[in-house]
């Protein structure tokens, strides 16, 4: 029997590679006023580990804290929203404090991680209302998001998400974009998967869009890299190969 090979179209940019130009720890700091070690630590001798469940547990600043849930109850309450979950990370890392040569310093890196999933027939201007809302509320680039459009009648499913883009003013012209875009591709004939990343800089182009194709002819994936070219990916370079490694 016959096993039709998968083929994966994928947009990549090699400058989202770069994640950014400060941490989280340095993110923090910025929005606390003040280191993110908290409490200080008397010393963390040479070579020890900071203990990865301290009692008591170290806090994201109450401010940022208190953006991260406004933003989460203004998207629970938009149109076509189904549910709505976020979770709280901390990584604790040491490094050599200049001050005391034999002690390390502990710092806290807070990162929070938003995850929406849609109404099935939830239209575009819907789905771009999450990133945008979430956006007038935050000033913090440690929160991400993943927006998903589950399947429905003539659509597959889509996911998108916003790494860390949160700092920042996001126009709903350019998330109604993304959001039409991803629900172009959804409804085209062949397509079985379709993921996009948007990075920091909400540039577009340099982020990431992978679509999945059921069939590797010539014809289907020009008809794919058709309906690309009249999206926000348009100008994305393109990336990929067939299961035999040639390139598309």
């Amino acid at each position: 029997m016959l096993r039709r090979a998968t083929t994966v179209l994928a947009l990549l940019c090699a400058a989202a590679l770069l994640t950014g130009c400060s941490t989280i720890e340095q993110l923090a700091r910025d929005a606390s006023g003040r280191g993110s070690a908290e409490p200080a630590e008397a010393c963390l001798l040479r070579g020890a580990e900071p203990d990865p469940s301290p009692t008591p547990a170290p806090t994201l600043d109450p401010h940022v804290a208190g953006e991260v849930r406004e933003a989460v109850t203004a998207v629970r309450k938009l149109a076509g929203v189904d549910t709505v979950r976020e979770s709280m990370s901390n990584s604790r890392t040491a490094s050599d404090d200049p001050d005391r040569p034999d002690c390390r310093v502990v710092s806290n890196h807070f990162s929070s991680q938003v995850d929406v999933v849609m109404e099935a027939a939830a239209t575009p201007a819907q789905a771009a209302a999450v990133p945008t809302t979430m956006a007038q509320h935050l000033a913090w680039t440690g929160v991400s998001l993943a927006l998903t459009v589950p399947a429905g009648p003539g659509h597959i499913e889509t996911t998108v998400h916003y790494s860390r883009t949160f700092d920042q003013t996001i126009p709903i012209e350019t998330s109604t974009d993304v959001a039409e875009g991803l629900a172009r591709l959804a409804a085209t004939p062949h397509v079985t998967s379709v993921e996009a990343s948007i990075p920091y800089t909400m540039r577009v182009d340099y982020g990431s869009l992978t679509v999945l194709v059921d069939g590797a002819d010539p014809a289907t994936l020009d008809a794919v890299r058709t309906v690309i070219g009249t999206t926000a990916f348009a100008d994305t370079t393109l990336h990929g190969s067939f299961s035999n490694g040639a390139k598309p």
